[in-house]
């Protein structure tokens, strides 16, 4: 059913990958990296009934939702807004997100309580370290004293690692892309100039 969800997410415009020609612009990360694909959820989270879909389906995130109480569902902003507030509708619990706070991510608009537990959400893990951040403001928040389950839902997982900081990573999509430094990129080798996906997206897919 992977497939069946990729198809869902290319038919949303969420998918872009570089077909190789000089001409074409690629990626650039937010970690500075660059990448010959990119996947803007935006496009996916934007629309609550393929999001409400892909949470209730036994094939897509149903069966890796947690079966304990969750109190909070958190994402980072701002791409896992949206999506922690459909899973936390989905949980009966309450959402929030983590925000820029300097070079850290810091949970400044929600106030946890002792004793609560929290589940970690991401729309897409590139290199993970927006989320190691966001991991970091929820400890510096419940100061030892909520816990943070050990796994973190994401819709795309395409950092090719299994975890980060020891929670699991869980996604619907485990995706291969391309990544890297600026230095060694062999698209910019050919010619093929670095843009930030998100505000070069009708460039990058043609449209």
């Amino acid at each position: 059913m992977s497939n069946s969800w990729l198809d869902e997410f290319k038919r949303a415009g969420a998918v872009w990958l570089h077909d190789g020609t000089a001409q074409r612009p690629h990626a650039l990360l937010t970690s500075g990296l660059h990448s010959d694909g990119f996947v803007n959820c935006t496009y996916v989270t934007q629309r609550p009934a393929l999001v409400s879909r892909l949470l209730r389906d036994a094939q897509g995130l149903a069966p890796k939702l947690p079966k304990t109480k969750i109190d909070w569902v958190i994402g980072s902003a701002f791409g896992a807004i949206t999506f922690a507030h459909a899973v936390a509708e989905r949980l009966e619990a309450r959402a929030g997100f983590t925000e820029k706070d300097g070079d850290a991510m810091a949970l400044k608009r929600f106030e946890l309580a002792p004793g609560e537990t929290i589940l970690v959400v991401e729309d897409v893990i590139s290199t993970g370290g927006s989320t190691l951040k966001t991991l970091e403001g929820i400890r510096q928040a419940g100061a030892g004293k909520v816990t943070v389950l050990p796994q973190i839902l994401c819709l795309v997982n395409r950092s090719g690692r299994a975890d980060l900081d020891g929670h699991a990573i869980t996604p619907l999509l485990e995706l291969k892309i391309n990544t890297w430094d600026a230095a060694a990129c062999p698209l910019c080798k050919l010619g093929s100039q670095a843009v930030r996906p998100k505000t070069h997206w009708k460039e990058l897919v043609g449209s």
